[in-house]
């Protein structure tokens, strides 16, 4: 008997708890009772896959036309479509199948995506359920090629259980995990897919940084449909966790052989060469943005996110960098409020890029050199200010300090936006 943490297994008990599902498939059990008992050895030995499907889609919660509550505990699904002799049947064959069938690998999977999905895949996320909650110490010892295919089935294939076993897997055992992924995605990017199945899960946990590490820079290499937002993120995440001298590697040839005519997605590989070399981008950077505020506005929310949301700390990115960005951005993008008479988003990533210059050990020669452009004229006393005051970051969060340093432009008068809602 399996443990009952997600059903009692008792059909008394699940007729009480569940009295209208029960009564409603009265005969669904009979008839499978009538049709499946005679191939019962089949089932249970794992061999009779095609029935074993049926079950493992309802274990899943797709329950083929089967409208059963979503809040039924997957093993009471189970037992709700079949009486005890099957259902203990069925639960048997979902093990045996995990434990001695070769399943497919990554790429066939995520080939499945598009032709005829793979019986295997549905019966062993929910004989790995199973076996995760009750055997979890033992699922390192599954092999590797059931973990790998566990992983890519996990993600190719619709579902709405939980799986705790997949965060085990991606901590614990980061060579399958890698692996997994990989080969997985890949397959997916030469189906110019748009989305790769999985990738947030990688990319949004610090938890899993040792993943991306290893598995972003060939993604990046590739995939060329990849979406804008999603490549800000990936780009992001590489910037915090991928070696910099082969991220920088990657930027510099995109630079040279994505298309300059797509701002949206060019303008993300340049600013990530930008940062990664700033003296030697500049002149590139400055010549492709030039005015235009459909490049300038993606490379501020791009510049933001790195070194504030993220808070990224480049050793090579000082005084210049800032006054880099702030010599192309400041002047097109002018202080504003919004309808509520608090600075804009755009104002306070700009005067965020101002806190960073005032906050760089160097920074009186960039500050002296920005005083020097005549459209920096606006700005004029918020660079005298910083050159002459003393600022460091303390214990305090970044937002704390960055509001702090607004408050004190503000009461000083130094900063004056004008309101414009359109921005």
């Amino acid at each position: 008997m399996h443990k009952q943490d997600q059903s009692s297994g008792s059909t008394n008990s699940i007729e009480s708890r569940f009295p209208v599902d029960f009564k409603d498939h009265a005969g669904t059990r009979l008839e499978n009772d009538r049709r499946l008992l005679p191939m019962a050895d089949e089932i249970e030995s794992g061999d009779n896959i095609e029935n074993l499907e049926r079950f493992a889609k309802a274990y899943l919660g797709m329950y083929l036309d089967m409208d059963m509550d979503n809040s039924i505990p997957p093993l009471d699904r189970i037992h709700i479509l079949a009486n005890p002799e099957l259902a203990n049947r069925v639960l048997a064959g979902f093990l045996a199948v995990l434990q001695k069938r070769a399943f497919a690998r990554a790429q066939d999977i995520a080939d499945s995506i598009y032709t005829v999905h793979l019986a295997e895949g549905y019966i062993l996320l929910a004989a790995l359920d199973i076996f995760g909650r009750e055997k979890p110490d033992e699922i390192p010892n599954l092999p590797a090629n059931t973990l790998v295919a566990a992983i890519c089935f996990s993600y190719a294939y619709k579902h709405s259980i939980h799986q705790p076993w997949l965060d085990s897997i991606v901590l614990h055992q980061p060579e399958v995990a890698i692996h997994a992924f990989s080969e997985f995605w890949r397959q997916l990017i030469i189906h110019n897919t748009d989305h790769l199945p999985g990738i947030f899960f990688i990319i949004r946990k610090p938890d899993y940084d040792h993943i991306a590490s290893a598995v972003l820079l060939p993604i990046l290499e590739d995939w060329l449909t990849v979406r804008k937002k999603l490549l800000r993120d990936l780009l992001r995440c590489a910037l915090r966790t991928v070696d910099h001298k082969e991220l920088y590697k990657l930027s510099a040839s995109s630079v040279a052989n994505w298309n300059r005519a797509e701002p949206g997605r060019y303008i993300l590989w340049l600013a990530v060469a930008f940062i990664l070399q700033p003296t030697k981008f500049r002149p590139i950077l400055n010549e492709y943005v030039g005015r235009t505020k459909e490049k300038l506005l993606p490379l501020l929310d791009f510049c933001y996110w790195v070194f504030y949301t993220d808070q990224l700390k480049m050793a090579n990115f000082d005084a210049n960098g800032y006054a880099t960005l702030i010599r192309m951005i400041a002047s097109r993008i002018t202080p504003q409020k919004d309808r509520y008479g608090e600075l804009c988003d755009n104002t306070r990533k700009v005067m965020f890029l101002f806190y960073r210059l005032a906050c760089s050990s160097n920074k009186h020669v960039a500050i002296e050199q920005l005083l020097k452009v005549r459209v920096m004229k606006l700005y004029e006393p918020i660079l005298k200010y910083i050159d002459t005051e003393t600022f460091s970051p303390d214990d305090t969060s970044l937002p704390e300090q960055l509001d702090g340093f607004l408050n004190n432009l503000t009461r000083l008068k130094l900063i004056q936006p004008r309101i414009k809602w359109s921005d």
